[in-house]
């Protein structure tokens, strides 16, 4: 009889380990970027385009802001911008120490960004390439790098072309106090390539940037 309930508890312990410990597939993210949409559903309506004059008002103010706790700390929220308009709908769960289980889901005017465990991205269903260990955006199957992030520096990371040109920075606040502390600088017009570039690269970054900041309240 032991043997059959150490064999029962072995079997439940292992499925527990797979659904929760164990990489994340991207059908498990799909199904997270669905139920995101649902909770979300009358804000997307609302998120503004991002153009040039708007990508500049985006702030750290989140509205909708909702923790989960349990097997891996998950957030989710609405970036918006410093006059409150819904920009975008972000899902962020870091990896744990053992397993690359983590995710970011970003939601904005256009586009449904899927950014896995492995740093995978895929953008409206399809997977563009990755972000790796250099925080460059690459796809080694095209060997092409879209650009990249450089290290922090005076609070920001600047945002680099694959011309080496340097479009524009996601900040680090140095005063969280502030009620609509903002996100992102611009130096150049965006054409809709780098825009896309920016959300990526600008928009992971702010997740984490985020989260670290929660973490340490």
């Amino acid at each position: 009889m032991f043997l059959f309930f150490l064999l029962g508890l072995l079997v439940t312990v292992y499925i527990i380990n797979k659904i929760y410990f164990g990489k994340t597939t991207i059908d498990h993210l799909r199904k997270e970027l669905d139920k995101t949409k649902k909770i979300y559903k009358n804000v997307l309506p609302s998120l503004v385009h991002w153009s040039d004059q708007e990508i500049e008002l985006l702030s750290y103010h989140v509205s909708g802001l909702s923790e989960r706790k349990g097997f891996g700390q998950s957030i989710r929220g609405v970036f918006t911008s410093i006059y409150q308009e819904n920009m975008l709908v972000f899902q962020h769960r870091p990896n744990d120490s053992k397993k690359k289980n983590g995710y970011t889901i970003l939601i904005s005017e256009g586009h449904e960004i899927i950014i896995d465990g492995k740093n995978q991205v895929y953008v409206n269903g399809e997977i563009l390439g990755l972000i790796n260990k250099k925080n460059q955006f690459v796809n080694p199957k095209l060997r092409r790098n879209f650009g990249f992030l450089e290290e922090e520096r005076f609070n920001k990371h600047n945002l680099i072309s694959e011309d080496k040109e340097i479009l524009g920075a996601v900040k680090n606040p140095e005063d969280w106090e502030l009620p609509f502390p903002r996100a992102l600088e611009l130096y150049q017009p965006l054409d809709d390539h780098y825009r896309l570039l920016l959300k990526i690269l600008c928009g992971h970054q702010m997740v984490k940037i985020y989260a670290d900041h929660l973490n340490n309240k």
